[in-house]
């Protein structure tokens, strides 16, 4: 993966997970080579674009889906290692990590009700 120009850049980007920063990339190439744009502003501008499409970006929390005995139950971590033995010692693995607020959306039609795991 390629550095950011700017530091402030980089220490934002450092906080995204792996998938983004490809896209982070990929839009900053584009802005930068077919835009016209300086690296610097193209990689700032990049990360402001997939800022607006996902805010919460920047959060160590996601959403992961764990299928047990076919039944999905979503579990919030802002630790993946974690989550992934917690899964485990219920007999599962993560079959999914999402957004928190795309996983509100869309797994739950807008609310979602946080319960205590045992």
């Amino acid at each position: 993966m390629k550095r950011a120009v700017d530091e402030r850049v980089q220490q934002l980007i450092d906080r995204m997970p792996e998938e983004s920063l490809e896209a982070w990339e990929e839009r900053s190439a584009v802005r930068e080579y077919d835009g016209g744009l300086s690296r610097p502003h193209a990689e700032a501008m990049a990360l402001l674009d997939l800022l607006d499409g996902e805010p919460e970006l920047l959060s160590s929390a996601r959403v992961y889906r764990v299928d047990l005995d076919d039944e999905p139950r979503h579990f919030v971590s802002s630790s993946e290692q974690l989550l992934r033995e917690h899964a485990a010692s219920l007999g599962g693995e993560i079959a999914a990590r999402r957004s928190v607020a795309w996983t509100v959306d869309e797994e739950f039609g807008g609310l979602a009700e946080l319960v205590v795991a045992g």
